[in-house]
């Protein structure tokens, strides 16, 4: 009897140990910038303060979002919604909507974009701070994907990106 017996549960613990059930994994097609945080930027306009004396030296900074590598502009922070006088070491600095609304989604997440640094100027033009871009599909597969977080760096811009996926 044990002769038979030892095979059968042996078999059973075999079948039942090896079938796993399989869940189905989460494949999202939308990503949403939730908060943008300026970790770091230039800390001048190549030798030069960012503002004069009058204004106060350090730049007043806002932020664009626009498709990569085009001036095509998605989200327009507005220099309304500028941090007057930005010191690196009032850095990371952040911008979210209170209602927890996005400030950027898309579907399309083979589209990368830029987020664009501007310093206000009230007596000329605004003026480019600087970029880094977010590309969607890289953070779609690996060891990591999907995150909640995500910072893209492009030279002395360093920019932290608060995601939701769908």
């Amino acid at each position: 009897m044990k002769r038979i017996l030892f095979p059968l549960v042996a078999l059973f613990s075999f079948f039942f140990t090896s079938c796993k059930k399989d869940t189905p994994e989460v494949v999202y097609t939308k990503v949403n910038v939730m908060k943008v945080t300026i970790v770091n930027f230039p800390d001048d306009d190549g030798g030069y303060y960012w503002d004069n004396q009058l204004e106060g030296l350090y730049p007043d900074v806002y932020f664009k979002v626009s498709i990569a590598g085009t001036s095509s502009v998605l989200y327009d922070a507005g220099s309304g919604s500028r941090k007057e006088n930005l010191r690196l070491t009032d850095l990371p600095f952040s911008w979210a909507f209170t209602n927890g609304g996005s400030i950027y989604s898309s579907n399309n997440l083979y589209q990368g974009i830029d987020i664009d640094l501007y310093d206000y100027d009230i007596a000329s033009a605004d003026e480019y701070m600087g970029s880094a871009t977010f590309n969607p599909i890289a953070y779609t597969t690996g060891s990591n994907k999907y995150p909640s977080t995500v910072t893209v760096t492009n030279g002395r811009v360093s920019i932290k990106l608060d995601l939701t996926w769908q």
